[in-house]
């Protein structure tokens, strides 16, 4: 070889792809760089704890946790990830003194009172008028009562029979059919428990206030909010118990915790020191007894060479009024706000009974931007790689937090790459309880494995909305059949091949080409990957290269190359793995991805080995018995025995074994008997259902075929009674139609006397024929009939 030919053939033919990511600062996919070698800083923002976790959770923490196994045990990275909880917040403290007060309002209500009804009836009315009322898209007549539940009656009716009303309402207020939905409960209690006034129990008490509940406590919380001696301690007891709820849903799809978990109660020192520091840095001011960021001040002040820049996410957004106060929470006020655009960085105590901390400025509480700010400083110092979380918090959450992070380091750029995870559509539609689209993660877990979700949620990318429908479900799990098919297969194989060993090296061109297939695979699944951790396309590699793999197998049969393959299978389990889609501890052969069950929770790990065992041995006795049954009938012929036997086998494959998860697929072994695959039986009890359903089917298009067969055979014959010599005269035939036949019966002469045309005759004679044919038929099927009786 030529000293040129040598040098070349060392060059690498593809320039090696690098990790890029889609970063929300740039809008770009830039390339991944940290600011220490293999090490990442990360801070996720976590849950506001005051209800239960949905799938919009999901979608955000399953997200983040498929990339940060990405980068951790696919591109080698030492992750730092650190996530907040929310546990002071306006959401908490309205739902948690709203369910203290209703507490304390059935314990110290043992029977229905007038009192405790009529609190509830003028509660129901300020609910009414405001928002139902407020929310109308035009006037409604309620002048012939003053009556609330009735006034609540007309808006109902004119909501159920006026579809461009019902339409205009939603239109105007989103949460118009939530509110609808809540007066409606509300009413049905009341008039319930008016009925029960006289003779009432603690139940009546707790079903009243259940039911009213969306009206009531808001009521109470105006009204009586004031009483509460500890309001913190009501705030916190909520949200530790909703966070715990939280971690649970995180734990059964299979999230890993993070390494960090710092709440926002633990750091209001920190805040408070936080806050003073934008004060002096010039950023912010006090009015009031709250401290306001100032964001005309920042956006384009001078830094050490660079200019401040205000909204950098969206800075469409920039003085969005709706934004901006959905941001500031439901007990924020504005008092001493010099612009419409700042944001609270600390909220003064406006009222009684709500939860607030010392500060320089007053008592208060921090505000809701300010909090991932500290926690993200005191964790991860100066600045950070990663910050991620909903595609909602843009703005005014993650604008904000980067402008009060940069005001308070004197920073240009606090984080280097924001990764936003796309919004969840169900169906098609924004989630909300006004849809009724609203899912909680345990309602879905019931329904699905965790390991379903997650591998729906990588079959479209990260940072673009996620559509979760049936056609979502219906294409995973058909995906997940697949991956379970396949090492079914390799496994089964593996088994029975044992330890045998022919004396063939097993390398032909078929086993070169799968295993250059395979590291084909591998270049385009780390491209995938390098390319903003493009999982749907990285799966795909791996659902082709299982097509592969099963071609070989298929041409091979029994001389396949089980090496060959076991490479195949390690590499796809252990991505597979990586992704966190496993279940439970890989197999001892290091192949397949676990079972998974439904409720994410490891119902398979530690169960009594009996009641595993247990049907098992039920169904193989009883196999068992009947065979020894036939065996010892003295008066069933070798040759029936024989067939029997053959159909209680048959049967086993079929029904138990199906039922069990063992698929027995008869000749495939190596020896010549069946190829044994323990799979799970739902997807076995589902192929056999769908086919039984294909086998029906065509049973009852054959039957429907020979229906109509019979019905025109049967028609046939009656048509077959009349000779042909009659065919063409009355009662036949209109009496006005012929005066004269030939001797056939064929006719000649029309009612006029005038000859019937040739061609009339012609045709004429033809139909003369067929019915010939039909009556010698009629007379043959009817000496039949009379030879039989």
């Amino acid at each position: 070889m030529s000293a040129s030919k040598a040098s070349t053939s060392t060059q690498p033919m593809d320039e090696e792809p690098v990790l890029r990511v889609f970063n929300s600062l740039t809008r770009t996919k830039d390339v991944f760089k940290t600011k220490k070698p293999k090490h990442i800083d990360w801070y996720n923002c976590g849950p506001t704890v005051y209800d239960s976790s949905h799938m919009g959770h999901a979608r955000n923490y399953l997200t983040q946790d498929i990339i940060r196994r990405i980068l951790r045990d696919y591109f080698g990275y030492n992750v730092n990830f650190v996530m907040n909880i929310t546990d002071i917040d306006d959401k908490i403290i309205l739902r948690a003194r709203e369910k203290y007060l209703l507490d304390q309002t059935k314990s110290s209500n043992p029977t229905l009172t007038p009192g405790l009804i009529k609190d509830t009836r003028i509660a129901f009315g300020k609910f009414l008028s405001s928002k139902l009322i407020k929310s109308l898209p035009s006037p409604i007549d309620t002048s012939s009562t003053t009556d609330d539940l009735e006034i609540f009656h007309t808006i109902l009716d004119k909501y159920k029979t006026d579809a461009t009303f019902a339409e205009s309402a939603r239109t105007k207020e989103e949460k118009f059919a939530l509110y609808i939905a809540s007066l409606l409960k509300a009413h049905g209690a009341i008039k319930i428990a008016e009925g029960k006034l006289n003779g009432s129990n603690q139940q009546d008490v707790d079903d009243l206030i259940d039911g009213a509940s969306d009206v009531l406590g808001p009521y109470y919380g105006e009204t009586l909010g004031h009483t509460i001696k500890d309001p913190i301690s009501v705030s916190r007891t909520l949200a530790l118990y909703w966070e715990s709820e939280y971690f649970k849903d995180m734990e059964r799809l299979r999230i890993l915790p993070p390494n960090f978990k710092p709440r926002v109660s633990e750091y209001v020192n920190e805040i408070v020191q936080f806050v003073s520091r934008i004060i002096d840095n010039g950023f912010a001011y006090e009015a009031e007894g709250s401290v306001w960021f100032d964001v005309t001040k920042f956006d384009g002040a001078e830094g050490d060479g660079f200019r401040h820049e205000y909204a950098k996410l969206q800075p469409g957004s920039k003085g969005n009024k709706k934004l901006i106060d959905e941001g500031e929470g439901a007990l924020t006020g504005s008092k001493g706000k010099r612009q419409s655009a700042d944001f609270a960085l600390w909220k003064a105590k406006s009222k009684p009974g709500e939860p607030a901390w010392p500060s320089p400025w007053g008592e208060g509480r921090p505000g809701w931007h300010i909090e991932c700010s500290v926690m993200a400083s005191a964790i991860l110092g100066k600045g950070m790689d990663i910050h991620s979380g909903g595609v909602d918090l843009m703005f005014p959450h993650h604008d904000n937090e980067l402008a009060q992070s940069e005001a308070y380091h004197g920073c240009q750029q606090w984080v280097n790459y924001f990764l936003h995870t796309g919004h969840l559509h169900i169906e098609g539609l924004k989630m909300s309880k006004s849809l009724k689209n609203f899912i909680t993660i345990e309602e879905e877990l019931s329904r699905n494995t965790a390991r379903r979700l997650r591998l729906a949620f990588m079959l479209q990318n990260w940072n673009q909305k996620l559509d979760y429908s049936r056609g979502l479900i219906a294409d995973t799990k058909a995906k997940e059949e697949t991956f379970d098919n396949f090492f079914a297969n390799v496994n089964a194989r593996l088994s029975q091949a044992g330890s045998s060993v022919d004396d063939q090296h097993g390398m032909g061109e078929a086993e070169i080409a799968l295993t250059n297939h395979m590291f084909g695979a591998q270049r385009d699944f780390h491209s995938a990957l390098c390319d903003s951790f493009n999982t749907p396309s990285a799966i795909q590699v791996l659902l082709d290269l299982i097509a592969k793999t099963n071609i070989y197998f298929s041409a091979r049969a029994r001389d396949a190359n089980l090496g060959v393959v076991t490479n195949v299978a390690e590499w796809i389990t252990r991505m597979l793995r990586m992704f966190g889609l496993g279940e439970g501890a890989p197999a001892k052969n290091s192949i397949g991805w676990g079972l998974a069950v439904q409720g994410g929770d490891d119902a398979q790990n530690g169960s009594d080995t009996s009641a595993q065992v247990e049907p098992w041995a039920r169904a193989i006795s009883s196999f068992r018995d009947t065979v020894r049954k036939l065996a010892m009938d003295k008066s069933i012929s070798s040759d029936q025995l024989s067939k029997q036997i053959l159909a209680l086998s048959d049967r086993f494959r079929d029904e138990e074994a199906v039922n069990l998860g063992l698929q027995l697929d008869d000749g495939q072994g190596n020896d010549g008997g069946a190829l044994w695959k323990i799979v799970d039986p739902s997807s076995l009890i589902s192929a056999r259902e769908e086919k039984r359903k294909i086998i029906a089917e065509k049973q009852a298009k054959k039957e429907a075929l020979a229906k109509a067969n019979e019905e025109k055979r049967i028609a046939l014959l009656e048509k077959g009674k009349i000779s042909p010599k009659d065919m063409f005269k009355p009662p036949q035939v209109p009496t006005d139609l012929y005066s004269e036949w030939d001797d056939q019966g064929i006719p000649i002469k029309d009612v006029e006397g005038k000859e019937v045309s040739k061609s009339a005759q012609k045709k004429s004679l033809k139909e003369w024929k067929i019915q010939e044919k039909l009556h010698e038929n009629y007379l043959t099927w009817k000496k039949e009939q009379e030879q039989a009786q």
